[in-house]
């Protein structure tokens, strides 16, 4: 399997045992108060659920992170089975559910057709009360086909190795594994795999980013207007913009750098 894979090229299990729990679909109807399309993307659309790993001060040497903010005792990587009739647009939504059923930390693996994809999600205590959790932004890598020798896959797959992620708690841990989802999530924009660690430059760096993808979308909206036009002259008038945009992109695209 894809998922086991994965597992063994990060070294997980060199670290922890693997549990290959079977989590029942019910749970998660009745934590997450689903509604009826939610419930059938659970039971059309996956296979199985499973929490494979489940890293503890008992497990692993990683200390628990507790603040008024943050509550990180521990990590779940849960393994999720998808149907083959299931698409990339279910995947947010799956996601979604999951990480809000589970207060903990969660590391999903999507295994898919020898393909696998991550998912990660940093959660917050509610404020006003600290039995729930608040969803920060979800990440999630495009697919990856572990024995394609993909570059980018690989940088990935190194900067996530539990060689390289800090041990201080469990906090720092899974912050790591979360900006380097979120760092190959980019490189549909950016073309290339880097992690930015530090805070002004982060901000920088998503700023860019979401000013790359809006520019794209412009790109889009000239192309599918230009595919319509039947006067010349406008055909070259709205490629021209589109070539403008272009060199746009490719100006912020040197900054990321």
């Amino acid at each position: 399997m894809a998922g086991l894979m994965f597992y063994r090229m990060i070294g997980l299990d060199d670290k922890v045992r693997p549990l290959y729990k079977k989590l029942d679909k019910k749970m998660f109807y009745d934590f997450a108060d689903l509604n009826k399309k939610e419930k059938n993307f659970i039971t059309k659309y996956i296979e199985r659920i499973e929490l494979t790993y489940l890293l503890t001060p008992s497990t692993i040497n990683i200390q628990p992170f507790v603040n008024e903010e943050f509550h990180y005792e521990g990590v779940m990587f849960i393994t999720i089975r998808l149907r083959e009739e299931s698409k990339d647009n279910h995947l947010p939504v799956i996601g979604e559910i999951i990480q809000g059923s589970l207060p903990n930390p969660v590391v999903i693996v999507f295994e898919k057709q020898d393909h696998i994809q991550v998912g990660t999600c940093l959660k917050r205590l509610n404020k006003v009360d600290s039995s729930q959790v608040v969803l920060e932004q979800f990440h999630y890598t495009p697919w990856m086909d572990l024995d394609s020798h993909n570059e980018i896959a690989s940088q990935f797959i190194q900067t996530i190795h539990v060689t390289n992620i800090p041990f201080y708690n469990f906090f720092e841990f899974y912050k790591e594994i979360d900006l380097a989802v979120q760092a190959f999530q980019h490189t549909a924009i950016t073309g290339q795999f880097y992690v930015i660690k530090d805070e002004e430059q982060y901000v920088k760096q998503q700023e860019l980013i979401q000013r790359i993808a809006e520019l794209k979308n412009e790109i889009t909206k000239w192309k599918n207007k230009m595919k319509k036009e039947t006067q010349f002259n406008r055909k070259v008038e709205y490629n021209i913009k589109i070539q403008q945009l272009i060199k746009q992109i490719e100006h912020l695209k040197q900054q990321l750098l």
